[in-house]
């Protein structure tokens, strides 16, 4: 059955990488239809594992931005046809030739739709396999501190989104101490959406670092986003807040609670009523976790 297909798509696969751009868009094309129809997922996987990853590989870095952008569709039908686990070696490859084509500046990827496109398929593979991704935490956090520098303000909201995604699945804020350093400044931007999605990131990418903390990097702007003119933006950054004193380490606690505390309380003098009682349930849950760890230390 498998070598029945082969031999049907086969000059299409010879065609992805064909020195004539217009062959390699057709072969491209005819291999990304093939796995938009989802008929027997899994001998196409097997088909795409053993004779297609590949020239796949070579498309992404196609110099030319719509075999590149077909490339991204064609691997996301595939990671589509199923809901079981992928091999975990071909997620490997997919995953290093995304973070190769987003961890330079400039970028090797020079079209910003598509690098908007790569982290969304970076963010379909942690569903998919996350286990790929935990040999490669460093690599991804030097490349988080590329993406936060992008000059497209989608692309600074949605790596803050996966950042935080991530860390919520892998202790990844280890090395995230040069990628904090830009998200802070990101959650200065212009853009409420920028600096809405930063803050937001910013509790998770913490709290996944074992030991210490990256809060003295972001301490003062957390201040400032306090008495942000965006709503949205205060309310993120009282949530933001209230995650780190709520899931702090006693050692953590000790260092960064009074400074916290600090900030918290100017939700309630916000002039948005539900700040305001957002502020009192978080400063009540925020007490009676600090009582529990006092007992428990005594």
């Amino acid at each position: 059955m498998i070598s029945e297909q082969i031999k049907l798509i086969q000059r299409d696969i010879n065609c992805m990488i064909d020195q004539d751009r217009n062959i390699r868009r057709q072969g491209i094309s005819k291999i990304n239809d093939y796995f938009k129809d989802h008929s027997n997922p899994q001998d196409k996987i097997l088909i795409f594992d053993g004779y297609i990853i590949k020239n796949v590989l070579r498309a992404l870095e196609d110099q030319v931005e719509k075999h590149r952008e077909l490339t991204l569709q064609l691997i996301t039908n595939y990671l589509n046809l199923s809901n079981q686990e992928y091999n975990f070696e071909i997620m490997k490859l997919i995953l290093e030739a995304i973070i190769q084509r987003l961890n330079t500046l400039p970028f090797l990827e020079t079209s910003e739709e598509i690098r908007l496109q790569l982290i969304q398929l970076l963010k379909l593979l942690l569903v998919k396999q996350h286990s790929c991704f935990r040999e490669s935490l460093q690599k991804i956090a030097h490349m988080f501190s590329k993406a936060f520098q992008d000059n497209f303000p989608e692309m600074k909201k949605e790596s803050a989104i996966f950042a935080s995604e991530l860390s919520k699945a892998y202790p990844i804020g280890e090395y995230m101490g040069d990628s904090i350093k830009i998200l802070t400044i990101n959650m200065q931007h212009a853009h409420t959406k920028v600096r809405k999605s930063s803050v937001e990131s910013l509790a998770n990418i913490i709290l996944s670092r074992v030991n210490g903390s990256f809060l003295d990097i972001s301490l003062n702007t957390l201040k400032l986003l306090s008495f942000d003119k965006s709503t949205d933006v205060r309310k993120s950054t009282f949530k933001c807040i209230s995650d780190l004193l709520m899931q702090f380490s006693i050692n953590n606690l000790n260092i960064y609670e009074n400074q916290l505390l600090l900030i918290l309380l100017n939700g309630l003098s916000d002039e948005n009523a539900d700040i305001q009682h957002f502020t009192i349930e978080a400063l009540d849950q925020v007490g009676v976790k600090r009582n529990k760890l006092d007992q428990e230390t005594q």
